[in-house]
Formats: structure tokens, sequence, C-alpha cells
């Protein structure tokens, strides 16, 4: 009876921990479904923010850029099913700097999401060794290369020392910080009211007379100026400071 007891009692634990175990399998599909699925959509978006920061690498000129990503898959995320086809991303404008978002697709389950990043970057740029205040004309002695860690507010950055050497500074550029396109402009050669050269050239002719800026412009820039002999306003084209020329 004992024996029996025993065989008994062991026969209902054994059927307990059966039980258990069926219900536990299901439990470890789910999991594994939905840890199959983060770890799908975390990589999908690595790659994607690898292959974008690689692109303007190469499309900047960087020879060193170094970044490292950190990213957040929203806790939704638990309840997709794993996609079957390959994950699409929405296009996004800017470089992958600081904070992003990108909004994640799977066609063949019809899911889509919002995923988030961290993106710490690092790259070798040209900046000013010095503070560099509006007006003033950079020259390469006020440039040098340096690896410096970018932000958020420096997506919109210079990467080329030729694309700054002799630009004037339109907004203040300070030391050893990234330069951005807004801070640039092309030097004002010509100033309102400036005494200037008006140089006329067609077919082999050519002649220079006095004239009278009547806007500000730099290379390039279409300018109105009095000229001083015939009173006739002209449109001319800065040449050089205090040089104007016509277009025929």
């Amino acid at each position: 009876m004992v024996c029996s007891k025993y065989a008994s009692a062991n026969g209902i634990c054994i059927s307990y921990f059966l039980l258990a175990i069926s219900c536990l399998f299901p439990l470890q599909s789910v999991a594994k479904t939905v840890n199959e699925t983060e770890q799908q959509i975390e990589l999908a978006m690595q790659q994607l923010l690898h292959s974008e920061m690689q692109q303007w690498q190469q499309q900047a000129g960087l020879k060193q850029l170094d970044f490292k990503l950190q990213i957040k898959v929203p806790s939704g995320a638990k309840r997709l099913p794993l996609c079957q086809s390959q994950l699409t991303f929405d296009s996004a404008g800017g470089l992958p700097i600081g904070n992003v978002q990108r909004k994640v697709s799977c066609s063949d389950q019809g899911w889509n999401l919002y995923v988030r990043a961290s993106v710490d970057v690092t790259a070798t740029i040209p900046v000013a060794n010095r503070v560099l205040k509006r007006g003033a004309v950079i020259s390469a002695a006020d440039i040098e290369w340096r690896s410096v860690q970018l932000g958020m507010s420096d997506r919109d950055l210079v990467t080329q020392s030729q694309q700054i050497i002799g630009q004037q500074v339109l907004r203040k550029i300070r030391r050893y910080k990234a330069i951005k396109v807004v801070q640039l402009s092309s030097p004002q050669w010509v100033n309102i009211g400036d005494r200037v050269i008006i140089e006329a050239s067609s077919n082999g002719f050519y002649a220079n007379m006095q004239g009278e800026a009547l806007e500000a412009g730099g290379e390039g820039q279409a300018i109105r100026v009095r000229n001083l002999s015939s009173g006739k306003v002209i449109v001319a084209y800065p040449l050089a400071p205090g040089r104007v020329a016509t277009k025929f």
C-alpha cells in the first residue's frame, strides 16, 4: 500500500510537471519570436545608419570618420510577428547625427513603427584655429584639421578647406568647432556708395569708366552701378574689390 500510494503520488507530480512543460513551450516560442523580431529591427537599423554614414563620408571626402550607434527599439515590437520579407525604411533628409528617427515597415506582415537611435559621430574636419568674427575674410592660416565630435546642430557643416578659405564670415565662427554653411558667404567686394571701376568689353573692344555702387555684392552677384560720366544706372558684376564688369 505504501508503495502503491507512493507511485500514485509520483504519478500526480509527473502529470503536473508535464502540464507545466506543455504550457512553457508556447511561451518560449513566443519569446523567441519577440526576441528575433526585435533583433531583426535593430540589425536592419544598424545596417541602414552604417550605410548612410559611409555614403556621407565618401560624398564629403572625409578621411577619418568614427561613429557609435545605440538603437532604441520601441516596446511595441514585442507584439509584432517576425517579418519574412526585407524591412524597409522611409527616406530621411540630412545626416544621421545625434538623435535620429526612422519609420520601419514590414510589407508581408502589414506592420510599421518608428525606431530611434543615438548616433555619436567624430570626424576629422577643417576648423578655425581662432575665433572669427562677422565680416572677416578667412585665409589658409586661419584653418587647421582636427578630430571633432559632432552634434545635431552640425549636420549642415563644411568638410573641405577649399570651401572655407576666401569666404567671408557671415556668423561668428568659434575656435575648433565645426564650420557650417550658414556661417559663410562670398566676400563683399563692393559696398553701397563705393567708387568702382566699371569695365566693359565686347568683340575686342575694351573700356573702363568711373562708377558708384548702388548695391553691395560679392563675386558673380548682379548689382546696380551708376556710371558717373553718363549718369546711367547699369547692372554690373564684381570682379574684385573696387572693380565691376558689365556683360553684353
